[in-house]
């Protein structure tokens, strides 16, 4: 299973979240994205980032 991301540490459920804070988390991600030293805490950051941005673009949220 070489190349496959490990499974969260955590379990989210994202569809109680609306479009706004969703879009304010990624944001926020963006403004620490710059202040991450290490690869491995780059790595995690842009997989949560990748998380938000699919559940913004998922089709039960597009209206």
């Amino acid at each position: 299973m070489i190349g496959k991301e490990p499974v969260w540490p955590f379990d989210m459920d994202l569809s109680t979240l609306d479009t706004c804070s969703i879009t304010n988390i990624l944001n926020d991600i963006e403004s620490h994205l710059p202040r991450i030293q290490s690869a491995g805490g780059m790595n995690e950051l842009l997989r949560v980032k990748r998380l938000f941005e699919r559940e913004l673009m998922s089709a039960r949220r597009l209206h």
